[in-house]
């Protein structure tokens, strides 16, 4: 049961981290948060290819910032 209350945390920590590296990139790239161009269902899609991807958490969200804009 442990094992499952930590997995449960590092992907709540990984969320979290995920979604202000994301806001982070949009406001360094555009000057403006993320919700001015994804609505909070988009972003968990974003964060759930994430989670199937290979890439580093910056470089997968300045490409999320580069395919909106």
């Amino acid at each position: 049961m442990n094992t499952s209350s930590n997995e449960n945390t590092q992907l709540s920590q990984t969320r979290t981290l995920f979604f202000e590296t994301l806001s982070q990139q949009f406001i360094a790239l555009t000057g403006c948060g993320v919700y001015v161009y994804l609505n909070p269902v988009d972003i968990n899609g974003l964060f759930n290819e994430y989670l199937s991807d290979t890439l580093s958490i910056n470089t997968f969200a300045r490409q999320c910032v580069k395919n909106v804009m």
